[in-house]
């Protein structure tokens, strides 16, 4: 139940209360003088106050950059609705600062994000899909081991040792599914946070791998572990981190309910190489991840918008660059934020306005508290951001941005993001994993080209098998964009074009084209959008 709802129950309740006493003194008044009472009608009755809602909107799309899922299912509570058939949604639901919403569709694996909801007012929300893996049927009666090709994921599950989560005569086969979140390639794909309640408050985690494990019939029933069962579970290793990997780590559940991880339990690791995974026994079919409570550092800083201006409830993020998780807080009144990241780690900070998104700065490592030394600052309403990652091979990958004027933005010349050519390489990465980002402030008319180059020229694995990713993200809204095949030794991928035409409405149109060398640079004379 969210805040709204309970200070509404709880007056509503302390209003009936008052309400009864007042009619019985009002009843024995009547008694005394009836004639002033006008016979024996009841006085009228307010009305019980009313919570308005705010607005969650946005698409559900796939993670893999196939675009938006149809028929997806949206709920916050009892509240839900269905998406289009390019994945987009409207749902209407109370205010609140922790909004849990949960998502599933056919196909993939549930995701559950948070988000804060404020009356009256529409919170654009993007969430990403990971499709699920290969489901295997299993024997209910004799249990069995489910194994997920290519992949150290697995699951023993216990003879009779599965029940339905609604009650009910169980199925005698079940279909069980493993999904593994790859989280040193994006934190989007994982759900809920990166915090867990401990004895002290609510504490950072950095992940070293998540799993999730789904088991339903042929009637789409779910199935948890009965009382007393056990089930082993292999979490395949993922992380950004490049330090030694703990021999012995906590696993955690996610609590649907609130979003955070629950300690329970531990594994132990694995494998070697790339074949690398945390092993431990469960007691519940759930997600689970392999954490580390992180000690932080704060970094402080303040978001403004374009015109100068302090910016109230921006939401701030920061992404581990070196290690897998993020951290998400919200601006004071005057703009300015404090949020966590690892302590001696490093990572990128942005912020989100009302769709509008700043540029990215990095902070750490620092064994201290540190600030930001200039505000994060809105785009205009025509600006953009691009991200880029990958995995730890190849070790170096560039973004290239080709402008309309003929400028070229990329590691050798990173542009100005209040000057020409408004547009700027934020964050550049040559160490594996990312991320890169290019901001834009303001459009030009014109034609704009986004490609990758494979710096490193190493192709086993390429930016295919690597994978890699790149998200466009226009006034909140995500696109994704994955390699497609055809990759041979060629290291450019020419990624997509921007279109601005003279009324500076933008189109994006996917190339998806693998280059020998980079693509053709535009020449031209600046004309630029003018939009706030």
């Amino acid at each position: 139940m969210t805040r709204a709802v309970r200070w509404f129950s709880c007056r509503r309740s302390r209003f009936s209360s008052q309400l009864a006493v007042w009619r019985s003194l009002l009843a024995l008044a009547c008694l005394v003088t009836l004639s002033a009472c006008g016979g024996s009608e009841s006085p009228p009755v307010p009305p019980a106050p009313s919570v308005s809602n705010g607005t969650l909107t946005g698409r559900v799309i796939a993670s893999d950059g196939t675009g938006g899922i149809p028929n997806a299912t949206v709920a916050v509570g009892s509240a839900r609705t269905s998406s289009g058939s390019d994945g987009s949604y409207t749902l209407s639901v109370p205010p609140a600062d922790r909004t849990v919403v949960r998502v599933e569709a056919s196909g993939f694996a549930e995701n559950l994000r948070l988000a804060r909801v404020t009356a009256g007012q529409t919170t654009p929300l993007t969430i990403q899909l990971v499709r699920a893996g290969v489901a295997q049927t299993v024997s209910r009666a004799s249990g069995g081991t489910v194994t997920l090709p290519n992949s150290t994921a697995s699951l023993v599950l216990p003879a009779n040792g599965l029940l339905p989560q609604t009650g009910g005569t169980p199925a005698a086969d079940v279909t069980v599914s493993l999904t593994p979140i790859t989280v040193a390639g994006t934190t989007n794909e994982m759900p809920g946070d990166f915090t867990t309640a401990t004895g002290g408050g609510i504490a950072q985690i950095e992940s070293f791998g998540a799993l999730l494990v789904d088991i339903r019939d042929t009637n789409n029933a779910t199935y948890g572990l009965a009382s007393g069962s056990t089930a082993t579970i292999r979490i395949p290793v993922s992380t950004r981190s490049s330090a030694v990997l703990p021999t012995t780590i906590p696993l955690y559940y996610l609590d649907l309910a609130t979003g955070r991880w629950v300690e329970d339990g531990q594994a132990t690791l694995g494998g070697s190489a790339s074949d690398r995974f945390y092993e431990g026994v469960v007691s519940r079919i759930a997600y689970w991840n392999a954490d580390l409570v992180m000690e932080t550092i704060v970094v402080s800083g303040c978001v403004r918008n374009n015109s100068g201006q302090p910016v109230d409830g921006a939401l701030v993020e920061s992404e581990g660059i070196d290690y897998s998780g993020s951290s998400q807080v919200f601006t004071a009144p005057d703009g300015s934020f404090q949020i966590p990241i690892r302590k001696n780690g490093k990572a990128t900070i942005a912020a989100l306005v009302n769709g509008q998104l700043t540029n990215t700065v990095t902070a750490g490592p620092s064994g201290t508290n540190v600030a930001v030394n200039d505000c994060l600052t809105t785009t205009t309403s025509t600006g953009l951001s691009i991200k880029l990652t990958w995995g730890a091979s190849p070790a170096d990958v560039d973004s290239h941005l080709f402008i309309p004027n003929g400028d070229h933005v990329f590691f050798g010349a990173k542009g100005a993001l209040a000057a020409l050519p408004f547009a700027s390489l934020d964050v550049d990465d040559r160490d594996s994993f990312g991320p890169e980002v290019v901001t834009i402030t303001q459009l030009m008319q014109g034609t704009y080209t986004y490609a990758v180059h494979n710096f490193s020229g190493t192709f086993t694995p390429g930016l295919t098998e690597s994978p890699t990713r790149v998200e466009l993200n226009q006034n909140g809204q995500i696109t994704v964009f994955t390699p497609p095949s055809g990759e041979g030794t060629k290291p450019w991928w020419d990624v997509f074009t921007i279109v601005v035409d003279a009324q500076c409405q933008v189109s994006v149109t996917p190339v998806n084209t693998w280059l020998d060398q980079a693509p053709a640079s535009p020449a031209g004379t600046p004309a630029f959008c003018t939009v706030n």
